[in-house]
């Protein structure tokens, strides 16, 4: 198993043997160049992906406006998550951002890991609760915080993505303006060098 996935897993579960190797079994790999698109508006979402290399965009259309909801980098999982739980269309679309290499469970290779073992449900329901809580937290952040709030606390808990995503993309995220974020950026001397 890739390290970083184990890694990432060990946070919630122990597997055992048997469950290691049957996870392996399902697990598939992929690379992807730039600009690749894995999920599209209207796709029923059928991954839940893993970055073990790359970086990854997703986003939604607000008429002809693209909102960027989460800039992903190595170690995050991606999946356009209401369709894949709940079996509707998608209403974002996943992007890679830089060639990728992506690490894979389908629905139906989940399903066959939850009915293996209790070990497997728990390890899902935990993710599932991880992403909802971080989810959940970046939400009131974007509502409640004031921008520049948001700017510091996004450069404290990811100071990877200043360099490896575009500004426009950036202040989509945190819902600002990329001028406003180009001012923040020139008040700290650390993240100069990194504007693209």
């Amino acid at each position: 198993m890739p390290p970083n996935l184990y890694a990432y897993i060990s946070r919630f579960v122990t597997l055992t043997a048997a469950e290691e190797g049957l996870f392996m079994q399902h697990l598939q790999v992929m690379t992807c160049s730039s600009r690749q698109i894995l999920t599209n508006v209207g796709d029923l979402e059928q991954h839940v992906y893993f970055i073990q290399k790359g970086a990854i965009r997703k986003f939604f259309y607000r008429d002809q406006e693209e909102v960027t909801i989460q800039l992903s980098l190595e170690g995050d999982l991606v999946s356009s998550s209401v369709s894949f739980l709940s079996g509707v269309p998608s209403d974002f679309v996943i992007e890679t951002m830089e060639p990728s290499t992506l690490a894979f469970l389908t629905k139906s290779s989940l399903e066959t890991l939850y009915a293996f073992s209790t070990n497997f449900e728990k390890m899902g329901r935990l993710i599932l609760l991880d992403w909802m809580l971080y989810k959940e937290r970046w939400d009131i952040i974007r509502m409640v915080k004031k921008p520049k709030e948001r700017f510091q606390l996004l450069l404290e808990e990811k100071p990877g993505l200043f360099g490896r995503f575009t500004q426009k993309h950036i202040a989509s995220l945190l819902n600002i303006e990329p001028e406003t974020l180009s001012r923040y950026k020139k008040l700290l001397p650390e993240t100069s060098g990194n504007d693209n």
